[in-house]
C-alpha cells in the first residue's frame, strides 16, 4: 500500500480515536464499497462480532467501519 501526501478526513478521524482510546485496545478499520462488504473484510480478518463495529463513515462511495479491539 502507499501513503497519501495528504491524509483523508477518515486518516484524521481514527488518529483522533486511537489516541482516546484505553491502552489495553487497538482500533481496527476496514473499507468496502458497502456495509457489508466493510463487515466481510472484517469477519475475514477474524473479527469475533463484525456487526459489533464501534464507529463507521461513508466517504466518496467507501464504507469504513472500525471496532475496538481488546490486547
Amino acid at each position: 500500500m502507499t501513503t497519501p501526501i495528504f491524509p483523508s478526513i477518515i486518516d484524521d478521524q481514527v488518529a483522533e480515536a486511537a489516541h482516546a482510546l484505553p491502552d489495553d485496545r487497538i482500533l481496527l478499520v476496514f473499507k468496502g464499497l458497502t456495509m457489508a462488504d466493510a463487515m466481510n473484510q472484517a469477519r475475514l480478518a477474524h473479527i469475533e462480532n463484525p456487526a459489533a463495529w464501534s464507529g463507521r463513515a461513508y466517504l466518496c462511495g467507501m464504507c469504513t467501519l472500525a471496532y475496538e479491539v481488546r490486547l
